[in-house]
């Protein structure tokens, strides 16, 4: 009976997870055109699902943070780049 709910509570959290990671993703991709932005967010989505809570990774957090809000709406490449560079400069990891 333990291992039943066991293998049930870490479905119902996986699920959970699933659903964080696409509701960031689909609130960042809706107006994106540039398939590097679109990589980089759903990146930074895992990124912040997984680890966002962690005290261990709160420097890490803000350059994520930055990627999801910045790179959404990112028309080209070139954008992206650019804006992943101004992510990485104001939010060293």
């Amino acid at each position: 009976m333990a291992g039943a709910f066991l293998c049930f509570s870490t479905s119902v959290v996986a699920q959970s997870d699933m659903e964080k990671q696409a509701q960031c993703e689909l609130s960042a991709i809706r107006d994106t055109r540039s398939p590097l932005a679109v990589q980089y967010i759903r990146s930074a989505c895992n990124w912040l699902v997984v680890n966002g809570d962690s005290l261990l990774n709160a420097s890490s957090k803000g350059y994520y943070i930055c990627l999801v809000r910045q790179l959404s709406g990112a028309q080209s490449n070139e954008a992206a780049a650019a804006i992943m560079s101004a992510c990485r400069a104001s939010n060293p990891l």
